[in-house]
């Protein structure tokens, strides 16, 4: 074997074991590190425009990461209250509560028996309806009675103690979550300030620089839908559904908007899951209005025009992703790392799909598929008709090339 051939692979073999030796010393970083990516990609724009007004790379990364630690805090201490008062008051009103849903189910119960009792009166005689409402009565008391006793006595502690433990493993965790957050924050401040000549450096070395090229190029399309579409499309329906729920006199209305937006960003569950079970809610106290308004109003303004509209509008000026994908991108990866899979998920998948349209570009470029194939492979099924159209999400298609036009 050659002496430079030797050379070259006992040069890899080092740097093989130097790269693994320096992920297993990090890995305690890893998820600030993925962290730190994300920010620094969402927040390049905002550094871009700042920095055209500052001209000084180190206050143009400071006043972007001003947004995000401002943010944070904000979603914390919310967070951190409405745990504390709702475990708190989950304690002291339990008989309250137990009191609340007994007098619900007896009033429910006595119209139901009083229903009854009408219209047995038009079939049969008046003893014999009483009779046979009073028979009804004894039969249904035991199966009226048992929850009652069960939530007083097994339900709501069991609630309590879940809610507390809950409250005391945030607690726990909270230093090593607030560490990791401010290494996080530091190593984005550096990555806005460097990063892009970093990245330019990298690719220089690279051989097949176009066909890098192409895939960074594709991997930018990509995280630009994954992270400015769906999140920019996440945070308006958490603003809408904020504004919908203090209208509607929903307790906490900024934690519960927060809460929908996170589960804007996945395709077939959605804001739903939040304002469904809230507007089942007033109706089983009593509040109509506020039960049924809150619905039709969730329905247009958190629903039907973030996905209809704004969502179609954005994702028509980037890459287009299969909903699957971006479902698993988003979903799957919380049951393995928890709430950080929101990010880690999407750039691990974005780069393995930004991978296969890179590879699905030298097969063309080989001659080895069509381009009717390409763009079947490439960019997937086209946007619903109703997305051409809309004034809304022309304005929301503005913000994104704003955006895009920064990052560049």
């Amino acid at each position: 074997m050659p002496g430079s051939k030797r050379f070259n692979l006992l040069a890899s073999a080092v740097l093989l074991i130097v790269f693994i030796s320096t992920v297993y010393v990090t890995k305690a970083f890893i998820a600030p590190l993925l962290l730190s990516f994300f920010f620094a990609f969402v927040l390049l724009p905002v550094y871009s425009r700042i920095h055209c007004f500052t001209g000084r790379k180190n206050l143009s990364a400071f006043l972007s990461l001003l947004l995000v630690v401002l943010f944070f805090m904000i979603f914390l201490s919310s967070a951190l209250n409405a745990i504390a008062t709702e475990t708190s008051g989950l304690f002291s009103s339990q008989e309250d509560i137990v009191q609340s849903i007994d007098i619900y189910i007896t009033q429910k119960t006595e119209e139901s028996f009083d229903t009854l009792h009408v219209v047995l009166n038009n079939i049969v005689s008046e003893s014999t309806a009483d009779e046979t409402v009073e028979r009804l009565r004894e039969m249904v008391r035991p199966f009226i009675e048992a929850p009652r006793d069960r939530i007083l006595s097994d339900l709501l502690p069991q609630i309590a103690f879940e809610a507390t433990n809950l409250a005391t493993g945030f607690i726990s965790e909270l230093p090593v979550l607030m560490s990791q957050f401010f290494v996080a924050i530091m190593i984005t401040y550096y990555l806005l300030i460097g990063g892009s000549s970093a990245v330019k450096g990298f690719l220089l070395i690279l051989p097949e620089r176009e066909l890098m090229n192409y895939f960074m190029g594709e991997l930018n399309k990509i995280y630009n839908n994954l992270f400015n579409v769906y999140l920019l499309t996440s945070l308006i329906t958490g603003l809408l559904a904020a504004i919908g729920f203090a209208l509607f006199g929903v307790s906490y209305p900024f934690l519960w908007g927060l809460t929908t937006a996170i589960f804007a960003l996945l395709p077939m569950i959605g804001p739903p899951i939040i304002f469904v079970p809230i507007c089942i809610y007033f109706l089983l106290i009593g509040n109509y209005l506020s039960g049924i308004g809150l619905f039709i109003y969730s329905l247009i303004f958190i629903n039907t025009i973030p996905e209809n509209v704004i969502r179609p509008k954005l994702a028509s000026q980037g890459a287009k992703i299969h909903p699957s994908i971006t479902l698993l991108a988003f979903a799957a990866p919380i049951f393995v790392v928890g709430f950080l899979g929101f990010i880690i998920g999407p750039l691990l998948y974005g780069f393995l799909l930004a991978a296969f349209r890179t590879r699905v570009y030298m097969l063309k470029e080989e001659g080895a598929i069509d381009e009717k194939e390409l763009v079947e492979l490439s960019e997937g099924e086209g946007l619903p008709p109703g997305a051409r159209f809309c004034g809304l999400g022309l304005k929301a298609r503005s913000a994104l090339e704003w955006l895009r036009r920064y990052r560049t």
